[in-house]
This record gives structure tokens, sequence and C-alpha cells, in this order.
């Protein structure tokens, strides 16, 4: 159970990178969608640091 759930958060990482990479663009235009997805990362991050422990 513990590994699938890792992967999820493995994959939901990913793409709020992806999301962040594109924000990142346009930094003035996006600047609160940077701000929510660096904050859901950040949780997510922890979350799979953890679990994984």
């Amino acid at each position: 159970m513990a590994n699938s759930e890792l992967e999820t958060l493995k994959t939901e990482i990913e793409e709020l990178r992806q999301e962040i990479n594109t924000y990142i663009q346009y930094p003035e235009i996006f600047k609160e969608e940077l701000i929510e997805a660096s904050q859901k990362i950040d949780v997510l991050i922890n979350k799979y640091i953890f679990l994984s422990k």
C-alpha cells in the first residue's frame, strides 16, 4: 500500500513541477498560481519523505 501511495505522490509531484515550469515563464502573470503550486509541492514532498522512512 505504501509503495502505491509513494508512486501516486511522485506522479503528483512531477505534474506540479511541470505546472511550475510553465508558470515560471511568465511569473508576473501567474504569481498566484506559482505560489499555490509551490505550496502544494512542498506539502507533497514532505508527505513523500515521511512515508518513505
